[in-house]
């Protein structure tokens, strides 16, 4: 007996699944239900079914399974219509009332529903009537077998010399003969003749002389059929020899008719209709592509090192920035299923930190944040500023620890038992020294800053940094909410709302630069010295990393000056 679990509640609502004998549920994908839901394990629980009767049993999961709203401790059997909870999901467990029994098939047959619908079966011939046409009539070959070379029964001649082509005087004994052919006889079947044997006919056709004794004879049907003697059927070898056999034109265009019907056989004409010096360039041609192509793969999966430092593991103390790449494709250190981070905030005070990278190659809730053993989220999908986008995550005040270590897990929960590529570069923690102060300072402190962000916005277009000044000044406001107990949630929504709406501009003030950059250095190469002032100037708009102008600005330069280097180390001497 089957049975069936349907999500009546959840992301997945809706959604059924059956089964024959048991389902695991699950976070991950290697479970045969996977439940997308935030309080889900990896491995959650299962239902299975022991001598006709089911069950649900929790798998150890941290936060629990219920059956009905009752905690599941141990395996509990299931009724028809129970509903299992994990987390804010529930599945209805319902049987499979609906089978019903195939008869068999009955193993008595009806002869002539066999024998007409049975292609393959064996039939016993049947006793030919009395009635019957005439020897002669039925001796004659149809239509499919009229150019026969081979000489039938009937003409060849007796031990007296005559042959046997009248019937004989008796009807019984030509009713006794048709009776034995209507069983055993094959004059009827069309049996192809060997191509060879069809082409030396075709050729000695017009070289054959007539068959006979030296009297006419009467022709056997409505058209008189010319055969060979045995004489002439047993030829010298030299006379069909078949390798000298030509095809005719007739022939060799009933050939191509049937190439051109196929893609293959069109290639093989087109072949065969070129020349052939045209052959051997294209033969050549074709050689070296092959292994050209062959050469560039093994280059490609070749092994080899791409790096010779350690991998990091840690969070530089001074906040630096770690450049390298981690996950599953093209990255610099492979680590499929999850990359981990460790970094200390040595600080006599409440800290809260914010989590800085980039990602790519990754879907919606395939990659999850950890700190400290709390998820703090997931990584969001990719979007088409992929390469140039920097995520933010607030790393919580509570959560952290001011005067210890603190771990942060990147983990790619479909990796295993898949292979998905994933990568996330370009990561550095921000950590923020928060002052211990009650609810109503932090009120009065963050309300001071976010009046200072309101008059730097009004004057966004006066100065340069103004504009980046007011988004930092909203920044600092919310971060300092975000670490105080009881903070008002008006100030906290205010501040983190005026800070998303600034953003933008800055992203839009950031590309135009970057892009005015990008026109000089590629339309005139030699006006470097006016794209690297493009560049030095980006820090009076954005004087500090939070946004990552700064450090793209920063990268840029690093670039050039490499080039300028090379530049200086290979232009020649001058006198």
């Amino acid at each position: 007996m089957a049975f069936h679990l349907k999500v009546s509640k959840g992301a997945a609502s809706g959604e059924e699944y059956s089964f024959a004998d048991e389902a695991r549920l699950g976070r991950t994908a290697d479970n045969d239900v996977v439940v997308r839901d935030q309080a889900a394990s990896r491995s959650h629980a299962r239902v299975f079914e022991q001598d006709g009767r089911y069950f649900v049993e929790d798998l150890g999961s941290a936060n629990g399974t219920k059956l009905n709203n009752a905690a599941v401790k141990q395996a509990k059997e299931l009724k028809n219509g129970d509903s299992i909870i994990i987390g804010d999901t529930v599945f209805r467990f319902e049987l499979n009332l609906d089978q019903t029994m195939v008869p068999a098939a009955s193993s008595t047959m009806d002869e002539g529903a066999a024998e007409s619908d049975d292609p393959n079966a064996t039939r016993l011939p049947k006793r030919a009537t009395p009635v019957a046409p005439p020897r002669k009539a039925a001796a004659t070959p149809d239509s499919t077998n009229a150019d026969d070379d081979e000489p039938v029964a009937d003409d060849v001649p007796d031990s007296t010399g005559e042959t046997d082509d009248e019937p004989d005087s008796t009807g019984d004994d030509a009713d006794e003969g048709l009776q034995g052919e209507s069983v055993n006889s094959t004059m009827f079947v069309n049996v192809p003749k060997p191509k060879a044997l069809e082409q030396r006919a075709s050729r000695g056709a017009a070289q054959r002389p007539p068959r006979g004794n030296g009297t006419d004879r009467p022709s056997r049907g409505a058209a008189a059929i010319e055969r060979p003697s045995r004489a002439r059927a047993i030829a010298p070898k030299e006379e069909v020899d078949e390798d000298a056999i030509e095809l005719t034109a007739a022939e060799r265009a009933r050939m191509r008719r049937q190439l051109n019907q196929s893609a293959g056989g069109r290639v093989q004409l087109l072949w065969q209709d070129l020349p052939k010096g045209a052959r051997a360039l294209l033969a050549i041609f074709g050689t070296l592509l092959l292994v050209g192509t062959v050469g560039l793969a093994g280059y490609v999966a070749w092994p080899r090192q791409r790096v010779t430092r350690p991998e990091p593991r840690s969070f530089p103390a001074d906040g630096a920035l770690i450049e390298d790449s981690f996950g599953v494709g093209d990255v610099t250190y492979t680590t499929s299923d999850q990359k981990a981070f460790t970094f200390a905030a040595m600080s006599p005070v409440r800290i809260v930190g914010v989590l800085h990278y980039q990602a790519a190659n990754i879907s919606a809730d395939e990659v999850t944040i950890n700190l400290n053993g709390q998820d703090l989220g997931v990584v969001p999908p990719d979007n088409i500023d992929v390469e140039s986008r920097e995520v933010e995550m607030v790393l919580p005040a509570a959560t952290l620890k001011p005067r210890d270590e603190n771990l942060i897990v990147f983990d790619n929960v479909r990796n295993p038992p898949g292979s998905d590529e994933w990568k996330i570069w370009n990561l550095w923690v921000e950590i923020i020294p928060v002052p211990e102060m009650s609810a109503d300072e932090a009120r009065r402190r963050a309300q001071t800053e976010i009046d200072k962000a309101s008059k730097d916005w009004e004057l966004r277009e006066v100065g340069a940094p103004n504009l980046f000044r007011a988004w930092k000044t909203y920044r600092e406001a919310w971060l300092l909410l975000e670490a105080t107990p009881d903070a008002p949630p008006e100030l906290i929504t205010l501040s983190r709302t005026r800070m998303k709406e600034i953003r933008p501009e800055l992203d839009r003030k950031c590309n135009a630069m970057i892009v005015k950059f990008k026109s000089i250095v590629n339309t005139r190469p030699d006006a470097f010295a006016e794209g690297r002032q493009v560049l030095e100037n980006i820090p009076e708009h954005f004087p500090t990393r939070e946004h990552p102008c700064f450090g793209f600005s920063r990268s840029l330069l690093r670039t050039m000056d490499g080039f300028d280097d090379f530049e200086a180390a290979g232009a020649p001497p001058t006198e």
